[in-house]
């Protein structure tokens, strides 16, 4: 009763091997079948581990209870290139990056030439007047004459001739000022040196003004152009060349909530 099954088996097995061309061992032999043993790795190196990797890209959702919107940065701006434009024009550096603060320092420039240029021609315009004022020293009939400080003073004029001839508004300075040189005016001397040294005086106060509004134009420039590299920087530091800002903002757990989030391109 427990043969049957093995002679059974046993034929089965022979017909398998006629029918695929297996042989079949005899009893007490072993053998292996060529085409179910692996093959032997062979040769002169040895076999090389190679790997590789895959891109896996993946979005993020959006909050169902939050407003999300990207904000586009502006170019890059070149802070040397601004420096320099406010420093020739004030204003074309802030123009340039996009501050809205090119129009303050434009309109400073306008008003300090202007305030420069009027306060000069009026300083000079006075300084005119008080010389016609004053006359030509050297006719007798002017307000202030040479021949007239000489005989009421027994001196020589020859310096003050020179002085004269070379710089005529040292010379309006000096005898507007010098109480040696006071004989030299005519009628009422010292009422009339008055008017001369008030008209000067106004004229000076002119061109002193007008000194200070060419200051503030030079400092203008240094301003400008420092505010704008302040204003390239702020452009420029927050994000680089290739990246976006994106923000967004809602409630969660009943308190607001706000979100930033840098993305770079490669």
């Amino acid at each position: 009763m427990t043969r049957a099954p093995s002679l059974r088996a046993l034929a089965l097995a022979i017909a398998a091997g006629a029918m695929f061309g297996i042989a079949i061992p005899a009893a007490g032999e072993t053998t292996a079948s060529p085409r179910l043993a692996m093959a032997l790795v062979t040769g002169a190196s040895r076999p090389r581990l190679i790997l590789e990797q895959r891109q896996i890209e993946r979005t993020w959702g959006r909050s169902e209870d939050s407003v999300y919107r990207d904000v586009d940065i502006p170019e890059w701006r070149s802070e040397g290139a601004a420096v320099l434009l406010s420093a020739v024009i004030p204003g074309a550096g802030q123009a340039y990056v996009g501050s809205r603060r090119a129009w303050v320092y434009a309109l400073a420039e306008v008003a300090g030439w202007t305030s420069h240029w009027l306060y000069r021609r009026r300083g000079h315009d006075l300084q005119d007047d008080a010389a016609a004022y004053a006359g030509y020293p050297q006719d007798t009939t002017s307000r202030w004459s040479f021949a007239r400080w000489e005989l009421a003073t027994n001196g020589d004029a020859t310096a003050l001739r020179a002085l004269f001839d070379r710089d005529r508004n040292v010379f309006y300075d000096l005898i507007a000022r010098d109480p040696s040189l006071l004989d030299g005016w005519a009628g009422n001397a010292p009422a009339t040196r008055t008017v001369f040294s008030e008209m000067r005086r106004q004229g000076d106060d002119r061109l002193r003004v007008a000194r200070y509004a060419e200051m503030g134009v030079w400092i203008n420039h240094v301003v400008s152009a420092v505010d704008a590299l302040r204003a390239a920087r702020l452009n420029n530091v927050p994000l680089g060349h290739d990246m976006k800002l994106g923000v967004s903002s809602g409630w969660r757990h009943g308190s607001p909530t706000f979100t930033a989030a840098l993305q770079r391109s490669f």
